[in-house]
């Protein structure tokens, strides 16, 4: 937590310094309003007894001496009003201040989170988890937002109230501090309890929370197979045990919680009768011989009395805030914890910022590709790769689920680090390439359509900024998505909803293809991107790219008529490249290919 708390900027340390000064200003009102009140309280008990008066603080203090009764109760009622609007001031601005700062820190942390998640490689991304890196980002800082904001204003106010209470109640009455000396010890251990009671009830629920994240997001992106299959009951059933899973663990801390509380007032309401026990003894015992020196002297008890129970009062709220400081403190120790992992987590530097940049040459050569995703897994992905491409050639790759095929074009595209072969583009290594060199020039296009919502136009022009209408209508027209296009009545303007949920399987599929196109690559890698494609639409996509564009095209496919007429088709198995060659010559080359090719021909 602390180094979170260093990466704070210096600029927002100051205001909330500055806030904190305002709220130590409250404190101290608040601490000293007491008296003032004690004071006033005397001063009614003993008016029309006594002409004149003092007006005394801790301990026998005179502030002012032998003044008209009068005079002293407007000075004491300037004095409280004073108080009051200064206290209002000052705990708005502080607050604000305080507010402010905090607001500030958490956009800080999210745009450097993000800033590295996207700097995180695929690998990467997997092993910390989607939903678990949501959760860092959204609820975790939240968490810790709430920590800075309670710690500068309940920390402060809670420390403060309970050190300045302690030091005026000795210098007020020795004998009446006695009951604080019991009150401490007492609290402090029953905050300790909580606190270690709660601690990994804390911890656990954020992880719970963390299921739940990823069990929303697969039924809502699932939503058409959970239809299909009827599958409500057993999701819901995953659901109510995750939800069930987070209630129990909310519901044991905030029993924790709401013990406490009673408990706390409880032992303050036994400290209060102590107080009045010492009290009624100096009523029952006066000094004093005549009746206006006894007035006098049990109207200071009563105002000693006033005094000493705000207090304990005063004193209970700044232990009971010191004990909200730790719960928030536990809980933000936990968030921070998590969001340093993300801070600390070693990534595979796959940005090349100052590397090679291609030339003229962009024949593709692997060479003895080996690769793994974890070090430690037994088996390799990838075992021995190796492949040529010449420049404008086209390849086509075929295999069974799981062959390592889309594991192949992440590495062509270095979304992945590999240290067993070489990748080379020309005569230039891949991992040595200029990374916005490299993106500029090779281009993919997943099965799995991504588009943001917005417009149609609005996700084309993530290829290209600054592209024409005349590109634009290009790249359509190639992707055989200019038709649907143009039919909508607001053209390249029409809404497109988050993920795309309002096109179809196809449409997506082509205008992500028509993005892609849009940036003209040098080479391009359709990964499974026609699978939603009718036939006919994929051959025409695929002859478009042939013809209008200077590139070399991968393409990865189950459907052997999107790659037959491809100048080479190597055929994939457990990761390995069992055959290779054109389609006639695999058809009787290679059984797994003709057992493909068979079947898709029965259909």
């Amino acid at each position: 937590m602390f180094k979170l708390m260093k990466m704070i900027p210096k600029r927002l340390k100051w205001f909330f310094l500055l806030g904190s000064f305002f709220i130590l200003i409250t404190v101290l009102i608040n601490i000293f309003f007491p008296n003032l009140i004690s004071q006033f309280i005397k001063l009614i008990i003993v008016d029309n007894r006594t002409e004149t008066t003092d007006i005394i603080f801790f301990d026998g203090r005179i502030a002012f001496n032998n003044i008209p009764i009068s005079d002293a109760k407007n000075y004491l009622i300037i004095a409280i009003v004073l108080s009051t609007l200064s206290n209002i001031a000052f705990v708005f601005l502080g607050t604000f201040i305080i507010i402010y700062a905090a607001e500030n820190c958490s956009k800080f942390f999210r745009i450097t989170l993000f800033e590295k998640i996207q700097k995180l490689s695929l690998k990467n991304i997997a092993d910390l988890k989607s939903e678990s890196i949501i959760t860092r980002v959204s609820n975790d800082i939240a968490i810790f937002w709430e920590f800075l904001v309670n710690g500068t204003t309940i920390l402060i106010k809670g420390m403060f109230l309970v050190i300045g209470t302690v030091i005026l109640a000795i210098w007020t009455d020795l004998s009446l501090s006695i009951v604080i000396a019991i009150m401490i010890p007492s609290l402090l251990i029953m905050i300790a309890i909580v606190g270690l009671s709660t601690k990994n009830l804390l911890r656990d629920t954020q992880k719970t929370v963390e299921f739940l994240t990823k069990n929303i997001d697969e039924n809502i992106n699932g939503i058409k197979v959970i239809k299909t299959y009827n599958l409500e009951k057993q999701r819901k059933a995953v659901f109510k045990e995750n939800n069930q899973k987070w209630y129990q663990l909310q519901r044991k801390s905030s029993i924790i919680f709401m013990t406490a509380a009673p408990v706390f007032f409880m032992l303050i309401n036994f400290l209060v009768l102590g107080i009045y026990g010492l009290i009624a003894k100096e009523f029952a015992n006066p000094n004093a011989t005549n009746l206006q020196a006894v007035i006098v002297q049990q109207s200071e008890s009563l105002a000693k009395l006033n005094t000493f129970i705000d207090y304990l009062y005063n004193l209970s709220f700044g232990i009971m805030m010191m004990m909200f400081f730790l719960v928030s403190m536990f809980r933000a120790i936990v968030s921070a914890k998590r969001i340093n992992e993300i801070y600390d987590y070693k990534i595979d530097d796959l940005y090349v910022a100052d590397g090679l940049v291609l030339n003229q040459n962009y024949d593709l050569h692997i060479k003895d590709l080996n690769f793994k995703y974890y070090q430690e897994a037994p088996e390799l992905t990838l075992s021995n790769i190796n492949l040529k491409l010449p420049f404008k050639h086209t390849l086509g790759i075929i295999g069974p689920t799981g062959s390592g095929k889309s594991t192949l074009a992440n590495l062509i595209i270095h979304n992945y680090l590999y240290n067993d072969g070489s990748i080379k583009i020309g005569n230039q290594e891949l991992k040595e390439i200029n990374s916005k060199n490299l993106h500029d020039s090779v281009g993919i296009v997943y099965q799995k359509a991504l588009l943001y919502s917005g417009t149609i136009r609005s996700n084309l022009l993530w290829a290209k900024e600054d592209a024409t209408e005349q590109e634009i209508q290009e790249a359509l027209e190639n992707a055989c998505a200019a038709e649907f296009v143009n039919k909508f009545e607001d053209g390249l303007d029409h809404p497109v909803a988050m993920g795309g949920s309002n096109l179809s399987g196809g449409q997506k599929q082509r205008l992500s293809i028509a993005r892609a196109l849009l940036r003209k690559p040098k080479i391009l890698i359709l990964d499974d991107s026609t699978s939603a494609l009718d036939n006919l639409t994929t051959k025409k996509v695929i002859e478009n790219i042939k013809q209008n564009y200077d590139c070399s095209t991968i393409i990865i496919s189950q459907k052997i008529g999107a790659l037959k007429n491809a100048n080479n088709i190597v055929v994939m198995e457990q990761g390995k490249i069992v055959s290779q060659g054109k389609h006639e010559e695999l058809i009787n080359l290679s059984e797994l290919y003709n057992s493909i090719y068979t079947k898709q021909l029965d259909q």
